[in-house]
């Protein structure tokens, strides 16, 4: 027999020794709080268990607006119950949780990305990591104002400048207290970061700086996990502060944007790579695409065509109406459709990681409606998405 559910508070250290060996990390054990360990999920057969996951609702900033997601992280399998699918059916159960409990998307960063793909994952978006030397950041210039080391004391003027800053983006989570607390101003491992606030002259926030000193055999670096401004001006001064550690490091990992065009305000380009953002799943077609901040677009509407293998309840054609810009959806029956994708290039349609016309060059979205293609360009304009944050 197969049981699928919460674990115990007593089942808690199954769970920690399956995901050290799994992850050949350890977090820190003050993370898990009783209201985390509610969160934990185990898969059962015959009384023994054989896989686990966390859970986690989070608000989602969406461009518009926001939506309701369920974040999944720690999957795992005990060795010895491997290649059963185990995992496959210890997601399935997390997925229709999530989809009763009123979640539309389920995300998670994979150990592998074509384990989840082929269960209807799709990646989100990407990242810029940029590793700017001090002398990279020499030529900012100073502006009158303060630096104030942050604290917890300090969660609401930090996550006052996160959402301003991240306005319009898709995938930064909406941070409550506790996760501002435990996850970014402290490490898995439960150590503290460095954090500063910029002040302006008038004593108003601007930007802020969250990072740590790694040492390495190359020479030292300072790693952001936040970095974070509402304006130039305000940007500038965090590079100010990192040049400032000149003597001390060879270099700063400054995660960006992937439409940020740091290396355009650099006297010289520094090494940057590309990192995956996480990968999202839909669960409910209608709720989600109803529950969808889209972009204002007046009057008009379409139809698309969706298909799902391993969802099978979301297949089938919807109808999307907006209303002087409100959109209405409507599941219909079989029928001719504007536009047809999976449920996963939808998802990245959604996330404006992946743009309609070109999804249409690249044979991810079929567009036999030219007119519905650029209706849907419309509802979908905004900025590219971006996460800061892991689970």
């Amino acid at each position: 027999m197969i049981d699928y559910r919460v674990l115990s508070p007593a089942e808690f250290e199954q769970f920690w020794a399956l995901d050290s060996y799994a992850f050949a990390r350890q977090y820190h054990r003050g993370r898990y709080t009783p209201a985390v360990i509610a969160q934990l999920r185990g898969l059962f057969v015959d009384g023994e268990p054989v896989a686990q996951l966390q859970i986690m609702p989070f608000q989602m900033q969406a461009g518009y607006g926001e939506l309701a997601v369920g974040a999944i992280g720690s999957v795992a399998t005990w060795p010895q119950h491997r290649r059963r699918g185990y995992a496959e059916q210890l997601l399935r159960h997390a997925c229709a949780e999530l989809r009763e409990r009123g979640a539309v998307l389920a995300l998670l960063y994979p150990f592998r990305h074509t384990f989840y793909q082929r269960l209807g994952w799709a990646l989100t978006g990407e990242r810029r990591l940029v590793q700017a030397s001090p002398d990279h950041l020499q030529s900012f210039a100073a502006a009158p104002g303060t630096y104030v080391a942050a604290t917890a004391a300090h969660i609401a003027e930090l996550d006052t400048i996160y959402r301003g800053a991240l306005r319009g983006r898709y995938g930064p989570l909406v941070r409550d207290h506790d996760w501002w607390q435990v996850d970014v101003l402290h490490t898995w491992s439960g150590d503290p970061y460095h954090a500063f606030i910029w002040r302006d002259e008038q004593g108003r926030g601007r930007s802020y700086l969250i990072y740590r000193l790694e040492r390495n055999e190359q020479g030292d670096r300072l790693v952001c996990r936040d970095i974070v401004a509402l304006d130039p001006v305000a940007r500038a001064q965090l590079f100010v502060f990192i040049a400032r550690h000149a003597d001390q490091i060879v270099a700063a990992e400054i995660p960006t944007p992937i439409d940020a065009p740091l290396n355009a305000l650099l006297p010289a380009p520094a090494p940057t790579s590309v990192i995956p953002l996480f990968m999202q799943r839909v669960l409910d077609v209608t709720r989600l695409l109803s529950d969808y901040p889209f972009a204002p677009v007046g009057n008009g509407r379409l139809t698309i065509q969706i298909s799902d293998d391993w969802l099978p309840d979301n297949a089938g054609r919807y109808q999307i109406a907006w209303d002087n810009g409100r959109a209405e959806v409507t599941r219909l029956g079989a029928g001719e459709a504007d536009l047809a994708c999976t449920a996963a290039t939808l998802s990245q349609l959604l996330s404006r990681y992946l743009r309609p016309r070109t999804a249409a060059a690249f044979g991810l979205l079929a567009a036999p409606n030219r007119q519905a293609l650029t209706l849907l360009k419309q509802a979908l304009d905004g900025l590219p998405p971006f996460c800061g944050d892991y689970w």
